[in-house]
């Protein structure tokens, strides 16, 4: 598992582009630190000049001046506190954008193989506790270590003598903090693991809720849901109830001090040793040193939560894009036409068996080939290299002359489009769609995609829900075409892109785009003759490579 090495390092860079505004805050920090410090000082100037001296106007004084300081501090806490939210949320985001960035080089099955909900859950509970510890726990043990610091001196001044009751359970706090650690950080790993069953969950189940009802599970999907709740409630009680506890022992600790400081000042005032002034202000600056204190003890159990979510975001974050970009792209040529050349491909996933074998072949520039063969050879697999998603493990893949590894991700997956059987479909209208391909395309140029590809009737402007619930198979098959227009490809690939419409529909659409890209390289993977037919060469995907199919039709 990785120690979190490369997230340490982002998170100190997302810290120093702000420095300026770091500064800021902890100036202000300074500040209200050292405003803290005047209003017990003042409460003993009151008793002793003011009370017992009897002499109001000091009173009257005083209390001005604890008026003035206290306006003073609201100004300057409100203004650190508007820094402060700038500061984290940036941080926030910034981290939360650095993920998601990293997720979309990642190979495809990644986010398949970890599941939505678990990758929801890092992005926004765990990447909230990191940038919340980072951020919150820097500027409060800063914080903390000036206010202390202030504090015990002015204490120390009032009263060497009492500082030996307040301070002598502090170490025992520090020791007792430490030991709690590695249980807390056991108890936070297991609920952020429940919560994220509970977000995979319901990813899952708001994407089958019909297939669900229809198969007659609701009732026990619903138990399960309601399992997992509970699970999650139990390790939520014991967490919350363990830190409860953790967190009420440095209370019990204060409070013992607390008395010992009353009765060893009590019997100082009756000595004559220390005015009733100085035990006031000494047993106030004692009470606001609890929190600072409680701040610092606090951190090294918070310091563990953060690990917990350190090391799941660190997952993503370490975990080895699908291609690296080449440091020098090079340029296709100024005449390319979308001729596509495997030489002696080979690929296996990581881990697993050999899929891809000795696999050559030529694509002329303009032609259509037709791609067939068995479930498992490698026929999605062989769309993902053409893509660039993954790259062979032996031998390359050239467009138009060109190793794909040589060409720039986007300018290849620009001039290479796929129409598939499962056209992803984002809430919105259909142009919003179709405008997917190339955002900064016209509302022209979208409506003549669109019309190309059959969606006239349509209507442009039609919201058609969340995944496109609204709209039919062959519809969903046309704004995938409409968003392949739109880019002008050299190279279009069809993978069962009409498999899940009958037969006439099937025939309307093959036709649509033999028509549409009949000067563009067409890769046809599919099953069904009919989708092959006017295929100039008909090739079997197997364990031999791309062998010429017996059964291939005429062209």
């Amino acid at each position: 598992m990785s120690d979190g090495g490369t997230l340490n390092t982002r998170m100190i860079g997302l810290l120093a582009a702000r420095r300026w505004r770091l500064a800021v805050v902890l100036g202000l920090s300074l500040l209200a630190s050292g405003l803290a410090l005047a209003p017990p000082w003042l409460a003993k100037l009151l008793v002793d000049d003011g009370l017992i001296g009897r002499r109001m106007d000091l009173v009257g004084l005083y209390c001005a001046l604890m008026l003035g300081t206290s306006l003073v501090s609201m100004a300057v806490s409100a203004g650190n506190r508007w820094h402060y939210l700038s500061l984290s949320g940036e941080i926030l985001f910034a981290l939360r954008e650095q993920v998601l960035a990293h997720l979309r080089r990642l190979p495809p099955d990644f986010v398949a193989r970890r599941g939505t909900g678990d990758i929801l859950s890092r992005i926004d509970g765990d990447v909230a506790e990191i940038q919340r510890f980072t951020v919150d726990s820097l500027l409060a043990a800063v914080n903390a270590t000036l206010v202390l610091i202030g504090l015990l001196t002015v204490m120390a001044a009032i009263s060497p003598l009492l500082m030996v009751p307040a301070l002598v359970l502090l170490p025992l706090q520090i020791i007792v903090a430490r030991r709690l650690r590695p249980r807390v950080e056991a108890m936070t790993r297991k609920l952020r693991e429940s919560n994220g069953e509970i977000s995979r969950y319901l990813v899952e189940t708001l994407r089958t809720l019909k297939l669900i009802s229809v198969m007659g599970g609701a009732e026990r999907d619903q138990a399960r849901f309601a399992g997992l709740n509970r699970s999650y409630l139990n390790e939520l009680r014991r967490t919350e109830l363990f830190a409860q506890t953790a967190g009420g022992l440095p209370a019990l600790f204060n409070g013992l001090a607390a008395a010992a400081v009353f009765l060893l000042g009590g019997r100082m005032i009756l000595e004559g040793s220390l005015s009733l002034g100085a035990l006031l202000a000494f047993s106030l600056y004692l009470g606001r040193a609890a929190g600072p204190a409680n701040t610092l003890t606090g951190l090294i159990l918070a310091q563990r939560r953060a690990r917990v979510s350190l090391l799941r975001v660190a997952e993503i974050l370490d975990q080895p894009p699908g291609v690296e970009p080449p440091a020098r792209p090079r340029p296709l040529p100024s005449d390319a036409k979308g001729e596509i050349s495997l030489c002696r491909v080979g690929f296996g996933y990581p881990g697993g068996k050999p899929i891809l074998n000795n696999v050559s072949a030529e694509f002329r520039a303009g032609s259509k080939i037709g791609i067939v063969g068995a479930s498992g050879v490698g026929k999605s697999t062989l769309i993902d290299l053409l893509h660039r998603h993954y790259d062979p493990c032996d031998g390359s893949i050239l467009l138009d002359g060109i190793d794909l590894r040589d060409l720039d991700t986007a300018v290849l997956r620009q001039s290479i489009a796929v129409v598939d059987q499962d056209t992803m479909l984002v809430s919105g209208s259909v142009a919003d769609n179709i405008r997917l391909a190339s955002p900064d395309a016209s509302d022209a140029a979208i409506a003549e995609a669109a019309r190309l590809a059959g969606l006239e009737g349509l209507g442009l402007t039609r919201i058609i829900g969340e995944g496109g619930i609204s709209l039919s198979g062959g519809e969903r098959q046309r704004v995938s075409i409409a968003r392949a227009l739109l880019r002008r490809p050299l190279v279009l690939i069809l993978d069962e892109a009409t498999s899940a419409l009958d037969l006439g529909a099937s025939r309307r659409i093959s036709a649509a785009i033999d028509t549409l890209f009949g000067d563009r390289t067409r890769i046809v993977i599919s099953h069904h003759p009919e989708t092959l037919s006017g295929a100039d060469i008909v090739l079997e995907l197997s364990g031999q490579g791309l062998v010429p199919h017996a059964s291939e039709p005429a062209a």
